[in-house]
């Protein structure tokens, strides 16, 4: 049965629909319209309904919530340049959380990420608790050692010095299912889309390096983190008000690269 309902009066038969179907799941029919081709694999991207100039097409098996309008405004390309090589690695925070609306709206821009084949499998684990983040932090640092716990590691953070969390207000974990094979970088994307929609509201982030590797193999920090089972924790990301500003972009290596 076909997933796609096409309103014929309303149809200009253009065949936008058809020509950015990821999955050449649509066909343009004998009467000129398009239709879906029985047996194909729609990844429920969405694109079909989302091109349409005419509202013309509606698709049963997307979820249920309203399509967003796109803006017809976007950032001049020196101001968008400027915004993402604006962006710093920000490991002192103020001692304020992120807040939960504020939480919510970020993984709302992060959750529309590109995944592989749209598979949308990625969970999110929140940590605002000062005494978990601080948890996740030392056992992190237990967890570090290839042949056990780093003694050196462990006295530098038991004397105050968080290098793994940074003292961050709120900590942000991204897993993907073991099995998928497009976890890490389904995660980094998402993730990026995150650390920019945070910079946009004023605050600052910084990549979960140690605790991300660690979790990977360290059971006990998969514990303290409630990583479901069947799942890899793949990334995460600091998150908090930026104490300091930045006035300059720092001077980067020359760029790498071949023409072809």
């Amino acid at each position: 049965m076909s997933q796609i309902a096409v309103d014929l009066d309303l149809c200009a038969g253009d065949g936008a629909c058809v020509a950015v179907c990821p999955s050449r799941a649509l066909t343009m029919n004998a009467e000129g319209f398009p239709e879906e081709i029985p047996g194909s694999r729609c990844i429920l991207c969405g694109h079909c309904v989302a091109v349409c100039a005419c509202d013309a097409l509606t698709h049963a098996g997307l979820p249920p919530e309203p399509f967003l309008p796109i803006s017809s405004e976007w950032p001049a390309p020196a101001m968008m340049d400027g915004f993402l090589m604006s962006r710093r690695s920000v490991r002192e925070f103020k001692d304020r959380p992120v807040g939960k609306e504020v939480m919510e709206a970020l993984l709302n821009v992060a959750r529309r990420a590109p995944t592989a084949t749209n598979s949308q499998l990625l969970h999110w684990v929140v940590v605002e608790d000062r005494e978990k983040i601080r948890a996740l932090s030392r056992e992190t640092v237990i967890g570090t050692g290839p042949n056990g716990v780093s003694l050196a590691l462990l006295k530098q953070f038991e004397d105050g010095y968080d290098f793994v969390l940074r003292g961050a207000p709120t900590v942000v974990v991204v897993c993907a299912p073991k099995n998928y094979g497009w976890g890490k970088e389904d995660s980094a994307i998402a993730l990026t889309y995150l650390e920019l929609a945070a910079e946009a509201r004023g605050l600052g982030a910084c990549w979960t390096g140690y605790l991300a590797r660690v979790a990977a193999t360290h059971e006990p920090l998969r514990r303290l983190l409630s990583v479901p089972d069947g799942y890899v924790v793949c990334g995460g990301l600091m998150l908090g008000e930026p104490v300091y500003s930045y006035r300059h972009i720092p001077p980067r290596k020359p760029i790498s690269v071949q023409w072809g």
